[in-house]
């Protein structure tokens, strides 16, 4: 894995960056504005040159971009020192007349009595060499080169150390040796960008957080370079001395290079192992500590108490030392029908104990004995917490009890089918559910012999098709056989399990009784045929319709009554099945029922459906509603009403008929009186014109002649309006219904009946109500009504005597715009016999055959058409009283 140091190390790192940066351009600007005390930070010290004050600027910029983790940034950087110090290290080993361009630079002229004036020295070229070197094999991939980065950096960081040292103990820094002379900016940077990547190696370090295992070849190898890296420089110097380019500047290099490389590597070795050595003893301490182990003497007295144990317990080391491990934990064993292990033969046995907050745990303890010569006998404790595994079995436990007892409250059995030995193990209960012995369906071969043999070869046949699939699942069904007849159902699934070779070895499964459940499903399927047989005969249509309106069921009589067969209609809207002109008042009915619950149930309807061939046909319908699995079915029952609008209108022509001949019986009863009645006004008549005839005669004036002629006109005129009143009376017309004056239809009325009753003492009493003014009724027929009413009373009226005979006619307002309308009479009231059946047919109040006892169901049936209610009763002062109700009309309405 490749470097990578950590946030508060990075940041370090940066810190030690910039701090070197900020010297080198200190230094910088101390040459270019000619101030010696920053290039040389201490007077009367070794300036730094500028150009090793530059280059350190570029290594520690390499190293911040670094750092910031912009590695091509970084190598570029770096470049420009190590370049520098090669140019220096190589520009000895040439002729004096050639030179690379490094010795001099602007502003260092005045310091060219310094040997090499301008050019990096000793320290600065290892620095330069050496610190690039680290940073980049501390980004290596190999082990190897991340292993030795340090020591590259190291090297640098113990010269700046000696320069440093040099510098503060030398009494003249002049008098060091020019090739090891350092200035203290230089000195200063070099610190600071060696500690910058030693830090964050450590870092990085650190953060792996892993210690590896020591590599043999590796080790061999750095003790080789140990041993002879020393030989190194001394040979290098000779083979220099004895060259033609030997140079003193550049043997001193060398030798200083790899003495430190030697020292550092040795160092390195060290050092490194020795932390790895501690680091894997610090996991292994730390890993030992985190396992749940206590020490006791043999009495049980605690003597080492774990982190593991703390965490397990709650008890601190300080608080279990010396007390004794079975009182502290009150430890006890578990009775064996509790206990979820046994001991082993190590002695390992379960425990349970109680932390320090009481709450209870199982444990398993291991012991081993320590009895080393010397030493006291020591007891290790070897602590596995199984609570876990304590609760998880628990949990099962108590999940097989309640699958136990779910299975048993449902019936529901369980079967093991072992195909090698034919054994069936089955849930406790379920043979003596099936009313069979224990143990007889215990055997394959038993429950043969208990199935009936047709369901027996139909699970032949469900197995012999699943065993070549290899079916996981199969369901079944059977009948078993109990004293030679059919007895329990059963129904269930099963899991098949087969061998390597696809051959079936075992079946596990479940069944369920279901006798109950086939024996009501047979009822029901019963009644459903039954039902539907009734459905068939029933003259009346019937249709099932959902909550969208779609047809789902279409009886045979609605495919006689409409002409369509039950598959053309089924799934399509019922709209089809009325007149174009009538679906949308017919659907909007229906989504009102829908939404509102409304309009629909409870009601007989009456309205046009529209057969198949396009004829129209009065129908009415009767609905009735229910759910079923969340969807509304509405079941309507339609009967055909042409035939009974026939007889109703055929009824009516009748009924009209009969009014008629009852208006024509009741004129031929009155035909004397309108005679008597209309001899007056004829016989005034002719007086008043026998008397103008002999004023004319006579001579005299026109005045008396005409007053004469105006009374006999007067007189024809009152004749003429009793035959008009007859005439329309008795008249056979259609039913009109009109706006009409209550006062004037009951007058009109009462003037017809007592025409010719001047001489019977009779009294008519007028109690109008002046909130009741107006009808809206056939006035000719209330005219009938009130004339058949009058009739009875003054026939009634014959019974009392003269002075007493009275008719109160009265007019009410009631609520719902109705005007009631009550005829009373003071004769002696209805016979209660009579008064029961009253408005039946040829029922009569006035007895013996002086009636024909239909006047008053014409009278019953004619309020009834006006949507009124025809009424009798005895008045408690004497006589009978009549009422009747008609729809009011308000003044200027239409």
């Amino acid at each position: 894995m490749g470097f990578r140091p950590s946030r508060r190390s990075r940041t370090v790192a940066k810190g030690l960056a910039l701090f070197a940066m900020l010297c080198s351009a200190v230094a910088l600007s101390g040459w270019a504005f000619g101030l010696p005390i920053l290039y040389q930070f201490v007077p009367g010290t070794h300036p730094i040159w500028p150009l090793t004050a530059l280059a350190y600027g570029f290594l520690a910029t390499g190293v911040l971009a670094d750092s910031g983790e912009r590695p091509r940034l970084a190598r570029f950087l770096l470049a420009v020192p190590l370049m520098i110090a090669i140019g220096a290290t190589l520009q000895p080993l040439i002729d004096d007349g050639f030179d690379f361009g490094i010795d001099f630079a602007s502003g260092v002229a005045r310091h060219a009595a310094h040997v090499h004036a301008g050019r990096p020295g000793v320290n600065a070229i290892v620095n330069f060499l050496m610190l690039p070197l680290a940073v980049l094999a501390r980004r290596s991939r190999r082990q190897l080169l991340r292993d030795v980065a340090p020591l590259i950096a190291m090297a640098p960081l113990a010269l700046a150390v000696a320069s440093a040292t040099m510098l503060l103990v030398s009494g003249d820094p002049a008098k060091l040796n020019i090739g090891l002379r350092a200035s203290v900016p230089g000195t200063v940077m070099a610190l600071s960008i060696t500690a910058a990547v030693l830090f964050g190696r450590n870092a990085a370090v650190s953060r792996l957080g892993r210690v590896e295992r020591s590599d043999p070849v590796r080790i061999q190898a750095v003790v080789a370079a140990a041993i002879i890296l020393p030989a190194l420089p001394a040979m290098i110097e000779l083979a220099l001395e004895r060259g033609s380019h030997g140079n003193s500047t550049f043997g001193q290099i060398v030798l200083i290079l790899f003495n430190l490389i030697a020292i550092g590597l040795v160092s390195f070795w060290a050092v490194h192992r020795v932390s790895r050595e501690q680091a894997a003893r610090a996991e292994l301490s730390v890993a030992l500590d985190s396992a749940i182990v206590i020490i006791t003497d043999p009495a049980g007295t605690i003597l080492h108490w774990s982190r593991g144990c703390e965490q397990l317990y709650g008890w601190r080391e300080d608080e279990a030392l010396g007390q004794n491990k079975y009182m502290l934990l009150r430890a006890q064993c578990p009775s064996w029908q509790n206990s979820y292990s046994l001991p082993d033969a190590d002695g390992a046995q379960e425990l349970i104990e109680q932390r320090k907050d009481g709450s209870e745990i199982h444990v398993i303890e291991r012991l081993q004995h320590f009895d080393a010569s010397g030493r006291p006998e020591v007891v290790v404790h070897n602590i596995i917490d199984i609570s876990e595994r304590v609760s998880a079995l628990r949990a099962l436990r108590a999940s097989e009890e309640r699958l136990a007892q779910a299975t048993a409250a449902h019936e529901l059995g369980i079967f093991d089918l072992d195909l090698g030995s034919g054994r069936i193990e089955w849930s406790p209960g379920m043979e003596q559910r099936l009313g069979l012995a224990p143990g007889a369906l215990s055997t394959l071969d038993s429950w043969r012999e208990h199935v009936l043999p047709e369901d027996l070869e139909s699970l032949r046949t469900t197995v012999l098709r699943a065993v070549p699939e290899r079916s996981e699942r199969v369901s079944f069904r059977y009948r078993l056989i109990k004293g030679g007849a059919t007895g329990r159902t059963l129904e269930g699934s099963a899991r098949c399990f087969y061998d390597n070779e696809g051959a079936l070895v075992r079946v596990v499964g479940a069944v369920l009784d279901i006798t109950e459940r086939d024996e009501r499903e047979v009822a029901l399927r019963r009644r459903e045929a039954q039902l539907r047989t009734v459905l068939e005969t029933v003259p009346d249509a019937m249709i099932v319709v959902n909550a969208q309106g779609t047809i789902l069921q279409f009886s045979t009589a609605a495919e006689s009554l409409w002409g369509y067969r039950a598959s053309e209609v089924v799934g399509r809207n019922f709209t089809m099945l009325v007149p174009e002109e009538e679906q949308e008042p017919n659907e909007s009915v229906f989504r009102r029922f829908i939404e509102t619950g409304q309009g629909l149930i409870g009601e007989v309807l009456v309205g046009t459906a529209q057969t198949a061939d396009g004829r129209c046909f009065p129908a009415e319908l009767r609905a009735g509603a229910a759910k079923s699995d969340d969807d509304m079915l509405i079941t309507v029952f339609i009967r055909d009403l042409t035939e009974r609008v026939a007889a109703d209108q055929r009824l009516s022509e009748l009924n009209n008929e009969i009014a008629h001949v009852s208006r024509q019986s009741a004129m031929s009863e009155m035909a004397a009186d309108l005679a008597h009645e209309l001899n007056q006004p004829l016989s005034a008549t002719g007086n008043f014109l026998a008397a103008a005839r002999m004023l004319i005669e006579r001579g005299e004036s026109g005045e008396r002649v005409t007053d004469l002629l105006r009374m006999g006109s007067e007189q024809t005129q009152r004749a003429g309006e009793i035959i008009r009143r007859l005439r329309a009376f008795v008249a056979r017309g259609e039913v009109e219904m009109r706006v009409e004056s209550v006062e004037r239809t009951i007058r009109d009325a009462v003037e017809l009946v007592l025409v010719g009753t001047g001489h019977f003492n009779l009294r008519v009493n007028y109690q109008f109500d002046r909130a009741a003014r107006f009808i809206l009724a056939d006035r000719i027929q209330v005219q009938q009504v009130l004339v058949n009413l009058l009739r009875n009373a003054v026939h009634a009226l014959k019974m009392v005597a003269p002075d007493d005979r009275q008719i109160t006619i009265t007019s009410e307002k009631l609520p719902d715009q109705l005007i009631a309308i009550t005829v009373t009479d003071s004769g002696p009231g209805i016979p209660p016999h009579v008064l029961e059946s009253l408005f039946s047919r040829f029922s009569t109040t006035k007895g013996g055959s002086a009636g024909m006892g239909i006047g008053l169901s014409i009278s019953k049936r004619i309020i009834e058409g006006h949507g009124g209610v025809l009424s009798a009763e005895n008045d408690p002062a004497g006589g009978a009283s009549f009422r009747f109700t008609l729809p009011a009309v308000e003044e200027g309405e239409e």
